[in-house]
């Protein structure tokens, strides 16, 4: 049994979210104040039983802000739930029957609405209060049938952020174990035996003169406070002697010759420790028919985890437990739960919460497997950030980001992440990126590689392009790649270059370090100095570097023959020290005037598409520099080159 569809209408941040499919196993992710706890908070709302009634009662603080009504004029505030993957189970069809909205999949609906007591008809209702309002839970699909029943067989409950586990499990009114004792109770005789052993065992105890003298003196010093009248007996023991209160003087010890209390267990281990209570308490509940199940929720885990055990812990969990959701900060959960179970919360533009979530993407199974094997080596960054860069190569991911703070665009500042994706199919990433999953604002940088090592004219780069277009538009591009291909190096490729920018790919003419020699050759050859390579081998870079830089490409051999003598990640991570805290004021001042002679006489309609080309037509490196601007704008919602001064302006 399971969550399958969530919609919130007007509470706290959501003005209208709506979940469907709500994956399994749900991992819920987004920035500080997006309303994740909010979000479990809204399902308390409707099946949580140990919520009192009146926190159903809503105040005027919980009504969205963006809402198209308030308080005080009768706003409504609902939240509906489905709940499917009981079909079968004759007790479940039982107990949520009348409350059915769908027959395949068997699905019931329960709906928590809070409304004004009195509708005035043809008038809004004005300055209403706390007393005009009212609360119910609502079941089936015309919310007409009694749903509160429905919290005995189905619950949720949330395990909070930042909890006192330690102290929780140290109270018996408020350990999972106390539940769990009492669904597995011992046999009554056995009970009353180990009672009398505990008993004559205390007996025993008090017979040590220090022992009995300790109780004596107690009990003289209450009779000289209060007299008589007190009805206190002091007698010093371990454990009560009443077979009935036995049980609760049992305790959970961290070692097997229980001699470490919870007391004495770390923070993150007594947090493993609840939770794993909490499961086998839901277990056996279910078991013992107690209830139908329960759905547990679980806040930012991480806040007690060493980044080991959060990866094990839930690896585990999350491809086990299907009734668990949790809400996270940690890249380290994210990078092992299942691609379909994340749902990424963040804020719309009219400023209320909205959901992206990739249940309902069609990947493939290869690229399913693809993409969390990447998310679990990455450390799924890419899922926290508000735009992604995506690069074939460790090159990029220290030469892009340095060139972009160069620029005056911190990347790191704005949440923007260069991903890797050490390949070139980049078409699972769109996937998961693209509007028909997280919606994550993002641009592709990938190399023109127009010839092979045989020098045969291949633009592979161009090819990866085509793979991301409608079917249609692919072929009539790919026709054009072939007859770029049968002139080969006469043919103009930036007209297809271009085009592909529609699609969010920005090729390079060749590759990343030869595409930006004119660009950044002062840093190559200052970053080529530092390592320790011959006299003659650093004057043969600083010729070749300076060759290309002046558009000689017979220098392109040489050239990457000595960066490849380095490898290509070192030298790229030692220049980027060096372009970051480059000059490019001139350079930033030249694409000033490339944007304004390009869109002087534009349309605001016009004038992103002509900044884009603008700079993309500039240089061999205009790909990288027009990427960076479409990002910029994305982001910050302003142009590279319009949004701060670069390093060295004034």
């Amino acid at each position: 049994m399971r969550i399958s569809r969530v919609l919130i209408e007007n509470y706290r941040n959501f003005r209208r979210l709506e979940i469907d499919p709500f994956p399994p196993s749900a991992v819920i992710v987004g920035e500080n104040g997006v309303g994740k706890s909010n979000f479990l908070r809204a399902l308390r709302l409707v099946l949580d039983p140990d919520l009192p009634d009146s926190a159903r009662f809503l105040r005027p603080e919980d009504i969205c802000e963006f809402s198209d009504t308030t308080y005080e004029k009768g706003v409504k505030v609902r939240v509906e739930i489905d709940i499917t993957g009981f079909a079968g189970n004759l007790k479940a069809e039982a107990a949520l029957d009348g409350c059915f909205s769908e027959l395949n999949p068997l699905t019931a609906r329960l709906t928590y609405l809070f409304e004004p007591l009195v509708k005035v008809d043809g008038q809004s209702p004005t300055n209403l209060t706390r007393d005009d309002y009212t609360w119910d839970i609502w079941a089936g699909i015309k919310a007409d049938r009694d749903g509160r029943r429905i919290r005995r067989d189905v619950n949720f409950t949330v395990l909070p952020a930042m909890r006192d586990a330690v102290g929780d499990l140290s109270r018996w009114r408020d350990s999972p174990l106390q539940e769990l004792l009492d669904t597995r109770k011992p046999n009554k005789s056995a009970l009353a035996d180990t009672a009398k052993k505990v008993s004559a065992a205390m007996d025993l105890l008090a017979q040590e003169p220090d022992i009995a003298q300790l109780a004596n003196d107690v009990s003289k010093r209450l009779i000289a406070m209060a007299g008589s009248r007190v009805d206190i007996s002091p007698k010093l023991g371990f454990a009560s002697s009443d077979p009935d209160r036995l049980l609760r003087s049992i305790r959970l010890f961290v070692d097997q010759e229980r001699t470490r209390s919870v007391a004495d267990a770390s923070t993150g281990n007594a947090n493993i420790l609840y939770l794993a209570l909490l499961l086998e308490r839901a277990a056996s509940r279910r078991e013992s028919d107690a209830v139908l199940d329960t759905i547990l929720g679980v806040e930012e885990p991480e806040a007690h985890l060493h980044p080991v055990l959060q990866r094990q812990v839930f690896s585990y969990l999350l491809r086990n437990e299907s009734s668990l959701m949790v809400t996270t900060h940690s890249p380290h959960i994210a990078a092992v739960s299942r691609l379909d179970s994340l749902v990424l919360l963040r804020p719309g533009r009219d400023g209320a919460t909205e959901a992206a979530f990739t249940a309902r993407c069609n990947f493939t199974a290869m690229q399913k497997a693809d993409l969390e094997r990447y998310l679990d080596v990455s450390r799924a960054e890419i899922l926290f950030c508000s735009g992604a860069i995506l690069v074939e190569g460790i090159a990029e991911v220290y030469v892009v980001p340095a060139l972009a703070k160069a620029l005056g665009f911190d990347l790191d500042e704005h949440g923007v992440v260069v991903a890797n994706i050490t390949g070139t199919d980049f078409q699972p990433f769109r996937n998961l990126l693209g509007s028909g999953a997280l919606q994550v604002p993002h641009v592709i940088i990938t190399d023109g590689d127009p010839t092979n090592k045989e020098g045969e004219y291949i633009h592979l780069g161009l090819r990866r392009a085509a793979k991301l277009m409608e079917p249609v538009k692919q072929s009539d591009f790919l026709r054009r790649v072939e007859e770029a291909l049968a002139m080969g190096d006469q043919a103009d490729t930036f007209s297809l270059r271009a085009e592909a920018v529609d699609v969010g790919v920005f090729i390079g003419p060749k590759t990343l370090e030869v595409d930006v020699a004119p660009l950044l050759v002062e840093p190559m050859v200052s970053a080529y100095a530092d390592f320790d390579v011959s006299e003659p081998l650093k004057a043969k870079f600083e010729q070749a570097a300076r060759g290309l830089a002046g558009g000689d490409q017979a220098h392109i051999e040489e050239f990457l023959r000595r960066i490849d003598a380095v490898s290509k990640g070192r030298f790229a991570q030692r220049l980027a020290s060096y372009v970051e805290n480059a000059d490019f004021s001139t350079f930033s001042s030249r694409m000033e005037g490339v944007i304004a002679s390009v869109t002087s006489s534009a349309t605001e309609e016009e004038k992103e598409r002509r900044v884009v080309m603008g700079l993309y037509s500039h240089s061999t490196f205009g790909h990288l520099v027009s990427a960076l601007d479409q990002i910029s704008r994305a982001v910050r919602k302003t142009g590279l080159f319009d949004a701060k001064p670069a390093k060295g302006e004034a």
